[in-house]
């Protein structure tokens, strides 16, 4: 039998408290001398800057990494221990979004990375309630319309604070801008709340919609998108928010895009 073995990487970065700011990820040398020299090199340089180097399996660049953050988050007891939006992933040639969702106990930061490497889709960080909501978002993308991204898919949802579907409109439209189909600036302006159907991209109605809304409005957000059934309670609650009602993952993308050009106007 021929085994292949799992290649493996080479981390350079900074570990601090709540997140470590990756300076550079590249495979390691196959070569053990050269590899051994290549470290040694690396360490004297991460060193002088208060960094460090670890070498780390994973199918891809993508999947080592992914599971670097997930040891560093177990060792330091921080399940928000992330990656520094500083990070430089340009070895990678990775792009990146992030979003916001948001359930009656708080925020939730969603994040999305598209990665060069083998084609796959993995979420970490949902509901463990929910045990495959990369199918159904996956399948709500193509279903729209939307191209899936090729590549390593990674997404981090941070903190889901006990909802789970509420998330896939988050997830969906996030995943869309990595690749570069949405301008990921608007995202940051917005929290997208909504359950969507894999086989045709339909947002579901949500229980907790109109408590979710509340925790974006105290967080300081004015743009919600919402389910369309769900809009005139939304609306209802009488706070200054911007709410717009969303039938579908095609019609959120739409809304998206109209924000995004009023803002290059202004």
């Amino acid at each position: 039998m021929i085994t292949t073995r799992t290649p493996e990487f080479i981390i350079v970065g900074r570990r601090d408290a709540a997140s470590y700011t990756l300076w550079d990820i590249a495979p390691a040398p196959a070569d053990l001398i050269r590899r051994r020299r290549a470290v040694e090199e690396l360490d004297v340089e991460a060193g002088d800057a208060l960094g460090q180097v670890d070498i780390i399996q994973g199918a891809t660049g993508a999947e080592a990494l992914d599971s670097f953050i997930d040891g560093l988050r177990r060792a330091s007891g921080n399940p928000d221990y992330a990656l520094a939006p500083t990070s430089n992933l340009s070895n990678l040639a990775a792009t990146s979004a992030h979003t916001n969702g948001a359930a009656s106990t708080g925020m939730v930061l969603v994040e999305a990375t598209v990665w060069p490497g083998p084609d796959s889709f993995r979420i970490t960080g949902w509901h463990t309630f929910d045990t495959a909501p990369e199918g159904r978002i996956h399948g709500a993308i193509v279903s729209s319309g939307f191209t899936f991204p090729d590549g390593a898919v990674t997404v981090r949802i941070n903190d889901h604070h006990n909802v789970t579907s509420t998330l896939d409109l988050a997830t969906a439209c996030t995943v869309l801008a990595a690749s570069g189909q949405l301008d990921s600036r608007v995202l940051g302006q917005v929290v997208l709340l909504g359950e969507l159907r894999g086989f045709d991209g339909a947002i579901n109605g949500l229980p907790g919609v109109t408590d979710a809304a509340r925790t974006a409005h105290i967080n300081g957000h004015r743009t919600v998108l919402v389910p369309a059934r769900q809009a005139h309670d939304v609306r209802a609650l009488g706070l200054d928010l911007n709410v717009i009602a969303v039938r579908d993952l095609a019609a959120a993308v739409t809304a998206l895009r109209a924000l995004a050009e009023l803002a290059d106007r202004a």
